[in-house]
């Protein structure tokens, strides 16, 4: 048996500078305080950015007035069996479009975590490239379907679970009223469909509305 550390993929897209995020968002940027070739004694850096960068989490202070930030998300909503999911909707994920999935693999239950692989991921490594406002992500009818199904988490791969340009809101706040918590920015280009274990953990920035994560599936036996 191999050891409890062995076979885990790295699926958390790197941060750095200029890397795409939102439109209207600070780009990432890295400021050295010292530097050990300036002759200063230890190198120290300050990272700016929006918590909505590269890989992260949402936190329901996100969408809802009364949510929770990011420093109170439960850590065990990011442990455990996962399912990675490949969909190819010809817009926004749909209803249909997980009933399909379901259809070839099982029913979702409740509890369970879910992570869609799309499109998105076969473009390369998207972070390098403008920021594309037709990405695939969930519709507000996939959303409400996800809620009904009292799912623990859903993941995307690219930088927002809703739609650019219509229906973001919806869907993010049909995910978060329904305690459903949310990932985005999930790097699945070398990855299939199947199930997974994860380890999956934001920062506890007191008051923030999302966190960079970092995230690791391995596949269950």
């Amino acid at each position: 048996m191999s050891a409890w550390y062995e076979g885990w993929t790295d699926v958390t897209y790197p941060i750095f500078e200029n890397m795409t995020g939102w439109p209207g968002q600070p780009s990432m940027h890295l400021e050295t305080l010292s530097c050990i070739h300036c002759g200063d004694s230890a190198q120290v850096s300050v990272v700016h950015m929006s918590v909505h960068s590269g890989s992260h989490m949402d936190a329901p202070n996100h969408f809802l007035a009364e949510g929770i930030d990011i420093s109170r998300s439960p850590f065990e909503v990011g442990l455990g069996p996962v399912r990675i999911a490949a969909v190819d909707p010809v817009a926004e994920v749909t209803p249909d479009d997980l009933r399909a999935y379901e259809a070839r693999t099982r029913p979702l239950k409740a509890g369970e975590r879910l992570i869609l692989r799309t499109p998105n991921s076969d473009r390369g490594m998207w972070l390098q490239q403008k920021f594309d406002v037709d990405y695939h992500a969930v519709g507000p009818a996939a959303a409400d379907y996800i809620a009904r199904k009292k799912l623990a988490l859903i993941g995307v791969d690219y930088l927002s679970v809703g739609p650019f340009h219509e229906g973001n809101p919806q869907t993010h706040r049909t995910l978060l009223g329904a305690k459903v918590w949310i990932i985005e920015g999930v790097d699945l280009r070398r990855v299939d469909e199947g199930d997974y274990d994860m380890i999956c953990l934001p920062l506890r920035i007191v008051g923030a509305d999302a966190s960079p994560i970092r995230i690791l599936i391995r596949p269950r036996d």
